[in-house]
């Protein structure tokens, strides 16, 4: 619980702060493009600095991150409260989400070293469903505090929390190893967060701008440049950031790929959904939260319930019908639209949350057991820098093709667009290997038990272990029953 204290601390102003971003323009005299920074620049630094915060705690200690970068978002989210100009409320705002970005693999690797493999896709739903969840509990509690006092008192709250949450995981969470035979990639670091970091700019500036702005056409140019020079730096040096071997394997490849298709049109779907209750049905911002709400309640049910279900089933069916429901419930809400049925829009609403969060915890669990608990945190992190990018190109190209006054036809056409999008996910997620059904799982050190693949610490090659339970070192570090 203590390590999912940051995972919700970081997360549950998001969604408030979105309503009330006119409150925070007029309060410091800017405009509302300006003012929008404050929810786009922190999801631009954690993408770019999850994957190096991943990589710290692999290296030093995931303890030790999480308690420096917990610490660091909760002096800077009690700072955002000073803000007096925009600015100001910016640049805090990414400084307290850049730190925060070791919360969230940290927590889980944390979370993942104390639990059985057998048991990760429990784990996984648990911290899914916690970042899930603190968005919904920032819509109950935020508004209505920011119409009582001011905006600054989320933060205030947020901050404060942070502080007493980090006290208590000094003395509570454990540590983790440490590897002393690795130095910190720096350079492959900067290149990766140039180029990830350019190209989200491009995204997000993209529309407002227009494509053909000198700097969106900067940003388009320079990321693929930094990118192929990461992965050329990433195959010459002894310790990389990323072992590009570990690239190869599937369960590590496809996992990190497919958030880009299954975030994209999910968070998209929120922005559209929004614009689509306010024109069509003619919704105010309150009415819109309340139609919006179910989403983060559906997704933390169903990544609670998604350890579960695939010990009974099997994680495939799972993943498979999530995904699918995430594209499902995006065509229950055009189709609402156009039959003017509002009840059918919140069913969609509720089908995309429970799908998504169904399918997410055993999509990470299968990354962390073929990744290795070494690697964990710039996996995840890595995992999470590719969501991120989704969600970026999904609300910024998506959200492009509707506008003010746009007919429910229209609304119908977008969103089926973005469900189509959705089944490349569904697709790419059907053929990872997971775990089976308990009853089909071969027990602990069965001789039926297939090889795992890992990278070698020293040579940062693949090898594979064969079937001896023990492998190389006396340690079993990803075996898992495919289906």
């Amino acid at each position: 619980m203590v390590a999912l204290t940051g995972v919700a601390c970081s997360s549950f102003t998001i969604t408030v702060l979105s309503a009330a971003l006119a409150t925070i323009a007029d309060d410091l005299n800017s405009s509302v493009s300006v003012v929008t920074w404050v929810i786009a620049g922190p999801l631009l630094a954690f993408a770019v600095f999850t994957p190096m915060a991943g990589k710290l705690g692999d290296l030093h200690g995931h303890r030790r991150i999480y308690l420096i970068g917990f610490a660091g978002a909760a002096l800077f989210s009690l700072l955002t409260t000073l803000a007096t100009s925009a600015f100001m409320l910016i640049a805090m705002r990414i400084l307290a989400q850049g730190f925060a970005a070791s919360t969230g693999p940290s927590a889980l690797a944390i979370m993942m070293s104390v639990f059985p493999e057998d048991r990760r896709t429990r784990v996984a739903g648990t911290w899914s469903a916690v970042l899930a969840a603190a968005p919904a509990v920032g819509v109950a509690m935020g508004g209505p505090l920011i119409e009582a006092t001011s905006w600054r008192a989320l933060f205030l709250i947020q901050g404060s929390g942070m502080a007493i949450a980090v006290l208590l995981a000094w003395f509570v969470l454990p540590a983790t190893e440490r590897r002393h035979d690795h130095t910190f990639d720096i350079v492959g670091s900067l290149l990766l967060a140039g180029g990830v970091g350019a190209l989200l700019i491009a995204i997000n500036r993209g529309v407002p701008l227009g494509w053909d702005h000198p700097g969106v056409v900067a940003g388009l140019l320079a990321s693929p440049i930094l990118i192929v020079g990461f992965f050329w730096y990433e195959r010459h040096i002894e310790h990389p950031l990323v072992e590009l071997d570990a690239l190869r394997e599937r369960n590590v490849a496809l996992p990190i790929v497919s958030q880009i298709f299954l975030n994209g049109p999910y968070m998209a779907g929120l922005v559209i959904t929004s614009l689509l209750l306010a024109d069509v049905f003619g919704l105010g911002a309150a009415a819109i939260s309340l139609m919006i709400l179910p989403r983060p309640i559906t997704f933390s049910t169903g990544a609670a319930i998604a350890g579960w279900l695939a010990d009974q089933v099997g994680a495939r069916p799972l993943v498979v019908f999530g995904t699918g429901g995430v594209a499902l419930g995006l065509v229950l809400i055009g189709v609402g639209a156009v039959q003017d049925q509002l009840w059918m829009v919140g069913l969609g609403v509720a089908v995309q949350g429970g799908g998504s969060g169904i399918a997410r915890p055993p999509i990470i669990a299968a990354l962390t057991e073929a990744i290795g608990d070494r690697d964990v945190g710039v996996g995840t992190g890595m995992l999470n820098m590719t969501g991120q990018l989704g969600a970026a190109a999904g609300i910024s190209i998506l959200s492009a093709l509707v506008d003010d006054g746009s007919s429910a036809d229209r609304f119908l056409a977008v969103l089926a667009l973005a469900a189509l999008i959705e089944v490349v996910a569904v697709v790419l997620v059907s053929f990872i290997r997971f775990r089976g059904p308990i009853a089909t799982r071969p027990t602990p050190g069965s001789p039926t038990a297939p090889y795992s693949a890992v990278v070698d610490p020293e040579r940062g090659r693949k090898t594979a272990l064969a079937a001896d339970p023990a492998g190389a070192d006396g340690q079993r570090t990803g075996s898992r029953t495919t289906q």
